[in-house]
C-alpha cells in the first residue's frame, strides 16, 4: 500500500484504490520551478520584498508583493511568516502533529493511517482595527494550470494546522497563491471546524478501504497526475477503447470534449510505454522486432544557430534595427488551448 501525502488528498477522495496500485513518480517542469522558487522563498525570512535574491525572481516577487497587498486591503497587516512547516494528520485518532524534516519534503516513516504534507507558509496577520492575531495557511502554486481555491491538499493541510494547534480554532484561513507569467491571483476562503473535521473524516474512511484490501477505482480529474496511471485498468481499459479499430465512435460536437480528455490520457499512457521501450533498448543491445529488425539506440547530431548570438555580430559589424528586422522570420499558426471556463 502507498503512502498518500497530503498533495495526493484529492487523488485519495476520488479513487482510494489508486493507492493500492504500483506508483510511477513524475516529476513535470512546472514542478521543479515550483520547488525551486519554493526554496527561495523559504529564506525570505523578515522582509521579504526587500531582498536581492527576491528581486531576481519575478515570479516569486510578484507572489509575495500581490499576497502582502489583498492582506493589506482585507485590513489586515503581515507581522511574521513560517515557510516550509510539515505535518502529519492522524485519521484514526483525529489528531495531527508538526515535523521536523530531514531533507525536502522528507516525512521519515509513518502509519498507514497518516497523512503527512507541508504547508508552503503560515502568514500570522494582525487586524489593523481590532489587533487579533490571525494565521492564513497558504499553498502556493506557481504555472498556468488554474487551482480550484478548495482544493482537497489545502483542506488536509488546514485539518492538520488546526488540530496541532495549541489553542483551539473554530476556523482557518487559506488562501491559494498563483503565481505565473501573467501575474499573482490570490483566492482566500475559511474553513470552520467542522468542515474539516468532515474532510479528515472522509481521508479516513478512504484509507481504511484501502488498508481492507479494498480496490475500487474511479476515473475523473485527479486522474491526470496520477502516479498509478501506467498500471490503472480503468485507463488502460479507457486507452483501448480510443485505439481500437473503429476507436471511440462517431466525433460529434457534443462528445468532442469528452473524448478529448481521453485521447490526452491515452496519449500519456503511450508515451510512458514507448519511453520504456527506448530505456531497454538503451540499456542492451536494442529490442528485436517483428520483421527480423532491431530496436537500437543511435547518438544524433543536430546543429543549430544561436539568435541572439548572430544578432550581436551583426550589430557589431553596424546592421541598423531595421536591417536586423529583415532577418526575423516570423510564422503564424493555428493550435488549440485548454483554458479555464
Amino acid at each position: 500500500m502507498n503512502k498518500v501525502t497530503a498533495s495526493g488528498s484529492g487523488r485519495l477522495l476520488q479513487c482510494a484504490g489508486h493507492v493500492r496500485l504500483p506508483w510511477v513518480r513524475e516529476n513535470s517542469a512546472a514542478a521543479s520551478e515550483g520547488t525551486r522558487l519554493h526554496a527561495i522563498m523559504e529564506t525570505m525570512e523578515g522582509k521579504p520584498l526587500e531582498s536581492e535574491a527576491m528581486q531576481a525572481e519575478p515570479l516569486a516577487l510578484a507572489a509575495w508583493g500581490e499576497l502582502a497587498h489583498k492582506l493589506l486591503s482585507m485590513g489586515l497587516e503581515p507581522v511574521r511568516v513560517e515557510h516550509e512547516v510539515a505535518y502529519v494528520l492522524d485519521t484514526a485518532t483525529r489528531t495531527a502533529r508538526r515535523l521536523t524534516l530531514t531533507g525536502p519534503r522528507e516525512y521519515g516513516v509513518t502509519q498507514w493511517h497518516e497523512m503527512p504534507g507541508t504547508i508552503d507558509a503560515i502568514v500570522w496577520c494582525s487586524h489593523v482595527e481590532t489587533g487579533e492575531e490571525i494565521p492564513f495557511v497558504i499553498d502556493w502554486k506557481f504555472g498556468m494550470e488554474p487551482v480550484r481555491p478548495d482544493s482537497a491538499q489545502l483542506r488536509t493541510l488546514a485539518a492538520a494546522f488546526m488540530l496541532s494547534s495549541a489553542e483551539p480554532l473554530d476556523m482557518v484561513h487559506t488562501g491559494i497563491a498563483q503565481s505565473n507569467e501573467a501575474g499573482a491571483h490570490f483566492d482566500f476562503r475559511g474553513y470552520s471546524r467542522d468542515d474539516l473535521m468532515a474532510h479528515v473524516e472522509l481521508l479516513g474512511d478512504a484509507l481504511n478501504e484501502t488498508h481492507e484490501g479494498r480496490v475500487v477505482l474511479s476515473r475523473g480529474p485527479e486522474c491526470r497526475y496520477c502516479p498509478a496511471l501506467g498500471s490503472c485498468p480503468s485507463q488502460l481499459a479507457a486507452m483501448s477503447v480510443i485505439v481500437s479499430p473503429g476507436g471511440p465512435g462517431p466525433i460529434t460536437p457534443e462528445r468532442a470534449g469528452a473524448i478529448w480528455s481521453e485521447l490526452k490520457q491515452a496519449k500519456k499512457r503511450l508515451e510512458a510505454i514507448e519511453e520504456e521501450c527506448k530505456r531497454l533498448a538503451e540499456a542492451g543491445d536494442g529490442l528485436p522486432l517483428p520483421g527480423g529488425k532491431r530496436l537500437v539506440s543511435v547518438q544524433r547530431t543536430r546543429a543549430s544557430m544561436d539568435a541572439k548570438a548572430l544578432e550581436a555580430i551583426a550589430r557589431g559589424h553596424g546592421a541598423s534595427d531595421g536591417e536586423i528586422e529583415t532577418c526575423r522570420k516570423i510564422t503564424t499558426y493555428t493550435t488549440t488551448q485548454e483554458i479555464k471556463a
